[in-house]
């Protein structure tokens, strides 16, 4: 199991490299799932990694994309803290995939 988290991490960084010509949302969702996939145990992991780095990377964007995803990256993390913290689930994961997705809706809306 040692060996597949480093065979995946090392991928990861190289994937990593050869995205730079990739659009920046894109190089996020690559990242997010290699990430979640080495960090997790399943499937939901990884989906929750695409969906933290897609977002990650589309509010690194510049311009009007760029802000329109940080405000719906604020906005959704505090209603996905909110929503877990309800739930009785972990805030900090609930605020990191609602920021995540809330700046995937931001730049789309845009």
């Amino acid at each position: 199991m040692k060996y597949l988290k480093t065979t995946l991490l090392l991928t990861t960084l190289i994937v990593s490299a050869s995205t730079m010509a990739m659009d920046k949302t894109a190089a996020g969702v690559v990242a997010g799932a290699a990430i979640g996939a080495v960090a997790g145990k399943d499937v939901k992991s990884t989906v929750g990694g695409a969906v933290v780095g897609a977002g990650t990377g589309a509010m690194f964007k510049n311009g009007d994309k760029g802000k329109a995803a940080r405000k719906g990256g604020a906005v959704g993390a505090a209603v996905g803290a909110g929503a877990a913290a309800v739930t009785g689930k972990s805030v900090l994961k609930g605020a990191a995939v609602g920021a995540g997705s809330g700046a995937l809706i931001g730049e789309a809306t845009h």
